[in-house]
Order: structure tokens, then sequence, then C-alpha cells
């Protein structure tokens, strides 16, 4: 417990100090976060929180320890928010036992894009499926099968009168959660003749009561009597395969597991997971909460660690229990005291654009658009405390997952829902790339949209090499791109500011640069953007790099990222 605590406090320590001045500092860069994927004792299995007393707490009781907290209040008041712990001298996260670095590092082929963790074709469908254990408690049924090979899944239907609208949207969202970076479960579409199912002994059953006793025969034919048969006799479902290793319940988004020895920084200051505001935006993920999430205990060669997965995606893209979700579902909390006291203030005669545009154009696609979509202000049923810790920064790490999703990627990610209607699924795909363009303007002007900066040695001169994500995005052309920069060698000046057009790179004239003999030299390059001549400059981005020794190469050392 000591060794987590001094971890932590080293952690706040060592972040660069956060000024929002705007001058020129001396730049640190933050301590390198350890590994949490060394070998720790089995921690004890955790129960999922019950949903109800979840909600109550991070609709009212969080939310009134945040309004008392007036350290945070101070913050959010001067714009200087708390950043998140577990980022390099960069912004970035680095791989851990919550991420993995994926499509934003290497993009992905279509193909292994529709193919996600899976590493078969789901439960085999050739022999008997026996029925370990089941639930029919809530909107539909579920269960956990036992195929002829031995594989486990827990089985998951649509709604009556909405086939392929769940199963689709978990295994779409699935394919993509994985290609960002999460952990996910491996998720198939299956089709089963009902006949191949056999009932378990002493299969542990929750009724549609709550009660909790052994299942029988009357029960599973009952339960196959509230899900969708197709024409042919077959039932379409979602077959979501056992995590590796040993379950030990879902994770928290705020503090951390007490008895893993890894997990040392608290959960609402990890940047995955504030970042993942912007990606459930995306996705509509409503549903973002403690419940859909789990720890495994797994083993990784010579090492046995704790890994986070994401799980249970049935509500993303518009989809619900009962069918396509409530038309405010993303745009209210489940209890709004914001729109409720909008709608007592108006005498309930104003409603918003989105609440009059109540169609659903397909019943496989759940209530899923992009013409009422604002990425700043969506909401999940009860309010997610890692969110609202969520910082600018956290946005731009989240908004360059999204971005980084190509169109032949995004079909592919549709292809494997296997939705029968291709103009369903024409119009899924459609929606997730409106939604993804829209979250990147809005984010990208927000904070300055260059990245992936190179350091190019010449002869005489050094060259910072650069991408600009918003033309790299197609929402402008190159040749309306401008880039004003300035160099501070020691914090002064080299000189006044200077303007470049088009090209991704700013020269470093090292005749500018006054040598003054100094043990240690740093340089700072701020640049501005704008992409159109009609626009202000944006929010000022500092590359710091370490100029140390002139006769040996330059290092960068880090990035500090400003907004609007």
């Amino acid at each position: 417990m000591k060794y987590r605590t001094l971890i932590i406090l080293f952690l706040i320590i060592a972040q660069p100090l956060c000024t929002f001045a705007r001058e020129v500092v001396w730049y640190t860069p933050p301590a390198q976060v350890p590994d949490d994927r060394r070998s720790v004792p089995k921690p004890k299995f955790c129960a999922a929180p019950n949903d109800f007393a979840s909600g109550f707490e991070n609709q009212f009781i969080k939310q009134g320890d945040q309004m008392v907290d007036l350290a945070r209040q101070y913050r959010h008041l001067v714009d200087n928010p708390k950043e998140a712990y577990n980022v390099n001298a960069f912004g970035e996260v680095e791989n851990s036992s919550w991420f993995t670095n994926r499509n934003t590092e290497s993009p992905m082929t279509p193909e292994e894009i529709r193919k996600g963790v899976t590493t078969g074709n789901g439960p085999a469908t050739d022999g008997l499926w026996t029925v370990i254990r089941a639930k029919a408690e809530g909107v539909t049924p579920g269960f956990a099968i036992r195929d002829n090979r031995g594989d486990q899944y827990f089985i998951k239907f649509d709604p009556i009168g909405f086939s392929e609208q769940n199963s689709g949207a978990d295994v779409v969202s699935s394919r993509l959660f994985y290609a960002a970076g999460y952990f996910t479960p491996e998720n198939y579409i299956v089709s089963f003749d009902p006949d191949i199912l056999t009932l378990g002994g002493d299969v542990s059953f929750t009724d549609d009561q709550g009660w909790k006793r052994e299942m029988t025969l009357a029960d599973l034919k009952a339960m196959l009597e509230r899900v969708e048969v197709q024409d042919d006799g077959t039932v379409r479902a979602m077959a979501s395969k056992y995590i590796e290793g040993e379950v030990l319940g879902p994770f928290s988004y705020r503090g951390i597991r007490e008895d893993d020895f890894n997990d040392f920084i608290p959960h609402e200051h990890r940047r995955e997971l504030r970042g993942l505001y912007v990606f459930s935006a995306w996705l509509n993920h409503i549903d973002a909460k403690d419940a859909n999430s789990m720890d495994s205990y797994v083993v990784r060669g010579d090492r046995k660690y704790v890994q986070h997965f994401m799980m249970d995606f049935g509500t993303t893209l518009g989809s619900g229990g009962r069918g396509p979700q409530p038309i405010y579902r993303g745009h209210e909390n489940e209890f709004d005291p914001h729109a409720f006291l909008f709608r007592i203030l108006t005498f309930g005669l104003y409603s918003p654009a989105w609440e009059r545009d109540n169609e659903v154009k397909f019943p496989s696609i759940g209530r899923y658009e992009s013409k009422h979509f604002q990425p700043e202000k969506f909401k999940t049923i009860f309010p997610n405390p890692t969110f609202e810790n969520m910082t600018p920064r956290d946005a731009y790490w989240g908004v360059k997952m999204v971005m980084s999703f190509a169109d032949d990627q995004l079909d592919a990610a549709v292809e494997a829902g296997e939705y029968s209607d291709p103009d369903a699924a024409e119009y899924l795909a459609t929606v997730l790339k409106k939604r993804r363009d829209i979250t990147g303007k809005y984010w990208f002007k927000k904070l300055p949209p260059l990245d992936n900066f190179i350091l190019e040695h010449q002869e005489e001169n050094i060259e910072l090499q650069f991408d600009d994500l918003y033309t790299k995005a197609g929402f402008a052309k190159q040749t309306d791109a401008e880039y004003r920069y300035e160099i501070f060698f020691n914090l002064k000046p080299t000189g006044e500011p200077k303007i470049v057009k088009e090209f991704h790179s700013i020269p470093i004239e090292l005749s500018s640069v006054n040598w003054d003999n100094q043990d240690e030299n740093q340089l700072c390059i701020r640049i501005q953007a704008k992409h159109r001549s009609s626009e202000k400059w944006s929010a000022p981005l500092d590359i710091y790099v370490d100029a140390s020794d002139k006769t040996e190469e330059w290092q960068l050392l880090g990035v500090e990222r400003w907004w609007k």
C-alpha cells in the first residue's frame, strides 16, 4: 500500500507545472509511468454493483461531492483542470493492462478490423449446446452455454421485432473498441437451431421475478418463446466468448482496486478512460458504467496480473433492450436537473430539435443519427465520474482515436455485424463516418491539430516536420493552411514570429541561436495554425527540444498543447 501511495505522489509531483499564462517555461518531461503488468497476487472477486444504487450514487452523491469540492471548482473557474497522471511527454498513453495502442499507431487492414480480437468462428453449431447458466429477468433473456468443443459463451438475443439490432451493435462496436486499443471479449454473430440446446445439471437461474433457483426445461422453453425466430426456424444471437483468465468482477471508473498492487493510478485520472468520452459520444455508448466492464487475472508468459476489459456494447449505436433507445438518450441523463429546470423555466413550450425528429429508419439499426449530434454535449444514462474529469488534452487524445478510422475500416466493422439489409448496413456506415467527421471538426478547432513531430537534421540547419491532422482529414485544403511560429532558446526569443504556408515543416536556423555556454540548452518552438484566411490563429502548441550539446543531434523532449 505504501508503495502504491508513493507512486501516486511521485507521478503528481513529477508532472510539469501546468501554467496557463502561455509563457514559455523550462520544460521538464513527466516521469515515466511504471509498468502495471508486473506479476501480482490474485485479487479477490468483486461482484458488479447494483445498477440502481450505482446510478443513484453517480447522479446525486458524487455530483454533490463535486459541488462542495472547492479546489475542483477553482480549477475549473481558472481553466486549469487536473491533468491525467499516466501520459508521456507527448500526451500519449503507453501500452498497459488497460490499453494497447493499435489503429492510431499502426493502421489495421479492413480484414483485421472485421476480425477484431476473434480467434475462430464462434460456438460450434454442429453439436449440442449445454446451457450452464441463465437469466430471465430484464427485457431480454440470455444464457451461458458450453459447445461440443468445451468453449463457453454467453448468448444474447435481439428484442422481438428488432432482429439484428442489439447483436449487430454489440459486434460492430466491439470491433471498433478493440481496434482503438481497448481489451474486449470475442464477440460473434451466430445463428442456431433451438433444438441443439440441452439443459445442464444444477443450472443457476434468476427468473423474471428476480428469484434465484434451479432451472427447468420448462423455464428454458419459456425463455425461447421470448426471442425472435427467423423464417428458417433458426435464432440469430450474439455469442460472447468467456474472457480469458480468472474473472474478478468489474472495475470502477473511480478510485483503484485496493488488492491489485499494479493499480496505482486513480481511474478517474487515466487518459484512456477520460478520453473514452469522445469515443463513446461517437458510438452513442450511453451505458458506459462499471457493470459493463470486467477485470480478469491473466497469465502472460511468466507474469500474472489483472487485465481490464470493456464489454456489453448492445446499447451502443442507438440500440436498446426493448428496441431503439428513447430519443433523449445521448442528449440527457436519465434524471437531468439541467434539462428539467430548463423545461420548467420555458413552461415546457420549447423542445430541442433532436426531440422533434423521432424517425428510426431501419428496425435493425437503433436510433442513431448525425443530424443533431454535438460531440461535446453527449451524456450517458447516468453521469460517469471519469468522463466529467476529461480535459481538452484528454479529448484531443480521444479524437485522434476516432479520426484514425478510415472509411474502408468502418465499412469492414459494419460488415462484421452481418446485417441482412444492405441499405441498413450502408446507413450505419454512413452515420459512423459523418459522426466521426463532426467529432474531428469540433475538437480539432479547440486545440491545434498538429502532431507526429520529427526533427530532421541537415548539414547546417534543423527542420521540425509535423502532420496537420485537420487537412489530413480533408476538412480544409492544404493550400489554405498557414502556420505561425516563434523560436525560443533558453526562454529567450531568437527573432520575430514567422509564417510558413502549406508545408508541414519549420526551419530552425542555427545561426539565430545565441549559445551562452550553459550546460543545458533548451529550444521551444511555438506554433499556431489556421486553415482559412478568415480564421483566427489557433491556440499555441509548444514543442520542446533538448539542445544541450550543439555538436550532437538534438532530441524532442515533449509537447505542451493549449486550447481556446
